[in-house]
């Protein structure tokens, strides 16, 4: 089931919560009978059934951070990410002058992190596209843009997120410097697009960025592992630094010269992804509710989310009514499946299912209130959803239980393995706390 606008609000919404507060989602006890604490009790024996689903194709548009790179998991398999964006003019009616000589046609991407084994290098190939792509439009995680045949780029690069890279820029009067860039990925591209660019120079082509686009709709990248003996590495990418897009070098008689084309935060540009499980833990695990499963495994990009069912919830009001004073989640990390460079998201979500077990369009009430939390702290993840289970157990609202997905979803590859609800040390827990009405 493709995820409608009203799930990307709610993306967008989780990228702002509140990390901590000192609020712990207890309702006031002086809304209740017994305010001096009489009544109120505590039960964390609930059963929580957990078991590995697949993620439904995600939005994927505009995200905060651009993804490439390839990484081979032993317990997740094969997880690749490419990215594709637009770049646009900084001027009106460009027009590189007379007797220009083209040095080089540079595509650069500013660092933002990283993920997985840095040391291994990666291919990576540079595709001019075939398709106009709009900022307001919708794509999904796995739809793989039309691109024109021939590379602009194929590139071996060793990724050295937190090295510098000395350019030689030309200045204003006209003595170059160089600048040692920190974090920067440049990749020369064809002499053919320069040469393009270079014969577009003071027409309509270099007008306006309405035409700019029409004549060059934007750049797709793609990564593999140059040793598929390797780890690999995913590359993570600011979508805001002024050292994202292209950057011609030139010179006009003896004067050097750079035309800029950048990747603004307005641009249209997503990240794409593939995953393959096969012969992994995690393909065996898929849609298996046996007893047996001892894990539960949460990927970003569209890979796989936990399912949590709460069956024995109602319950708690089977024989008499209750009011829910505070409702905590609590999810423990398998000891050791996050050791480097395989590191666990920095925090998960847990979510209201809908029907097919996708990521339901009416979020938990929680989900707004600073001590919603999720973070990852000492092994394990905490959420409190006090407002959700009251919603459910006294609005009688059906109940197709929850999900528990990666934040970051549509920017990067992170995982982490979960210990199931068979899991003895480290199955998963549902605290409650509630007052007795009658």
């Amino acid at each position: 089931m493709k995820l409608k606008h009203n799930l990307l609000w709610i993306a967008l919404l989780l990228t702002g919560l509140f990390a901590s507060c000192n609020d712990d989602g207890a309702v006031g006890l002086d809304l209740l009978p017994n305010p001096d604490g009489i009544g109120v009790f505590k039960l964390d024996t609930f059963s929580i059934r957990t078991y590995t689903v697949t993620e439904d194709s995600l939005e994927v548009q505009q995200p905060p951070i651009l993804a490439l790179g390839e990484v081979s998991d032993p317990v997740f398999g094969l997880s690749k990410v490419g990215l594709t964006y637009q770049v646009l003019l900084t001027n009106e009616n460009i027009n590189l002058g007379s007797n220009v000589q083209v040095d080089s046609l540079v595509l650069a991407l500013n660092f933002d992190n990283y993920y997985g084994d840095t040391t291994d290098q990666l291919l990576l190939k540079v595709y001019e596209l075939d398709e106009t792509i709009h900022r307001d439009s919708i794509y999904y995680s796995s739809q793989i843009p039309s691109v024109k045949s021939t590379p602009l780029a194929t590139f071996n690069y060793t990724p050295r997120p937190k090295g510098t890279v000395p350019v030689n820029e030309p200045r204003v009067n006209g003595v170059d410097t160089v600048f040692n860039y920190p974090g920067l990925l440049r990749i020369p591209l064809s002499v053919d697009l320069s040469n393009r660019i270079l014969a577009a120079s003071g027409t309509a082509d270099l007008q306006n960025n309405t035409n700019f686009l029409k004549f060059f709709k934007g750049i797709y990248i793609t990564a593999e592992r140059v040793n598929s003996a390797g780890t690999g590495s995913v590359m993570l990418f600011s979508t805001t630094s002024s050292r994202n897009g292209l950057f011609m070098y030139y010179k006009t008689d003896t004067v050097r010269r750079r035309f800029d084309m950048i990747m603004s935060d307005q641009v249209a540009r997503r990240n794409v992804f593939n995953f393959d499980y096969q012969g992994t833990e995690v393909g065996d695990r898929i849609n298996d509710t046996s007893d047996l499963v001892m894990e539960g495994f949460v990927q970003a990009g569209g890979s796989v989310k936990l399912k949590v069912e709460m069956p024995y919830l109602r319950n708690l009001v089977k024989d008499f009514d209750v009011a829910i004073n505070k409702v905590e989640v609590i999810f423990k990390v398998v000891p050791g499946s996050n050791n480097a460079p395989f590191s666990e998201p920095n925090r998960l979500f847990l979510l209201r299912a809908d029907t097919l077990n996708g990521n339901s369009g009416f979020i938990v009430p929680d989900l707004v209130e600073p001590y919603y939390d999720g973070n990852f702290r000492n092994g394990e993840y905490r959420f409190v959803i006090t407002r959700y289970i009251q919603e459910l157990l006294l609005n009688g609202r059906t109940d197709f239980g929850m999900v528990l997905i990666a934040n970051n979803t549509i920017s990067s590859t992170n995982r982490v393995v979960l210990g199931s609800s068979n899991n003895t040390l480290n199955k998963p827990r549902m605290i409650i706390t509630f007052t007795k009405l009658k």
